[in-house]
């Protein structure tokens, strides 16, 4: 379980997920910390709050966990210096859609798998509680708990029936996870990915590559001619952009896919080739900058103070690129 940290951004979130993960050790282990004297007055007040409400307290746990996992992920997905700058489109608008999900909808239900289970585990199956069920091949059925059969002393069996009249008999274990528990763009960076381009051959046209305007360095290249020119060899980067593939979930292996498809066609896209190495020097963070800084401050100290620039230039240059 990761420990707290001042320092890491979603820190006081990624404990309370380990909590969450380990919900159900949680009763046991705060015993413990009493029995051992550990924490007294926290460890007292933890155990007031565990023992008010434990269900609502896994469920306000769950709820965190599903709210903010996509966004922890995210952050610490874009704090590299790699080509994060052709995943934020990507990133940015997946966390757009979860958002969406979770509009109280019947098609958006379901978007907090945790909240749902806890939910789920906790409650007591009745007459007239609906369930959905995903068939293969025919689609998502909602049907309700029509009668139960408690004879059975090991496990009722509880009879279903689906919109379209059909029935089926389920246990407990087999009908509970089906329960129904509810009642500057960034796109324009985008263009520099070549799997983006070749997902979206039909879309893009000379409109989005007249939008490299607002990024500014760009925008002033070569006199600004710069972006009439990707104009002109737009049709032949999309042309070699078509059926290019890359693993989108890990920013190293798209960094390096992405970048060992320019230097294959580099030559035969000059103008867009220029471009990319403008904006795939751009971040969407710090972290490239606060290395710098500390290494700056680790490598040299006082007895450094009379160096000469380019020597601390080109010593941070190798350290950094992990030549050192």
């Amino acid at each position: 379980m990761v420990g707290f940290s001042n320092v890491r951004w979603w820190s006081r979130q990624e404990v309370e997920n380990g909590i969450c993960e380990n919900f159900g050790d949680l009763h046991a282990f705060l015993q413990e910390l009493e029995s051992d004297g550990v924490g007294d007055a926290t460890t007292r007040k933890m155990q007031a709050l565990h023992q008010v409400d434990p269900l609502l307290l896994q469920v306000s746990f769950a709820a965190g966990y599903d709210g903010t996992l996509s966004m922890l992920k995210t952050t610490y997905e874009m704090e590299g210096d790699r080509l994060e700058i052709l995943l934020v489109y990507r990133r940015v608008e997946a966390l757009r859609a979860f958002g969406r999900s979770l509009r109280e909808d019947d098609a958006n239900r379901g978007t907090l798998p945790n909240v749902d289970a806890v939910i789920r585990r906790a409650m007591t199956p009745a007459v007239g509680l609906a369930i959905k069920k995903d068939f293969p091949e025919h689609g998502v059925f909602t049907g309700h708990i029509k009668s139960i059969d408690k004879d059975d002393p090991a496990d009722f069996v509880y009879l279903i029936e689906y919109e379209d009249g059909d029935q089926k008999t389920m246990v407990l274990a087999e009908m509970q996870p089906l329960l129904s528990v509810h009642g500057s763009s960034l796109r324009e960076y985008a263009l520099f990915d070549p799997s983006f381009v070749a997902e979206n051959a039909d879309a893009i046209d000379s409109v989005w590559v007249q939008r490299l305007v607002s990024v500014v360095p760009i925008a002033r290249a070569d006199r600004g001619k710069l972006v009439p020119a990707l104009e002109g060899e737009l049709a032949a980067y999309i042309a070699k952009a078509k059926g290019f593939t890359c693993d989108h979930t890990d920013v190293a292996t798209f960094t390096e896919a992405v970048l060992s498809w320019w230097r294959n066609h580099a030559k035969e896209l000059p103008q867009w080739a220029k471009a990319a190495r403008i904006v795939f020097s751009l971040s969407p963070n710090s972290c490239a900058c606060e290395r710098v800084l500390s290494l700056l401050k680790n490598m040299f100290g006082e007895d450094q103070s009379s160096c000469l620039a380019d020597y601390l230039q080109g010593t941070l240059m190798l350290r950094y690129n992990k030549r050192l």
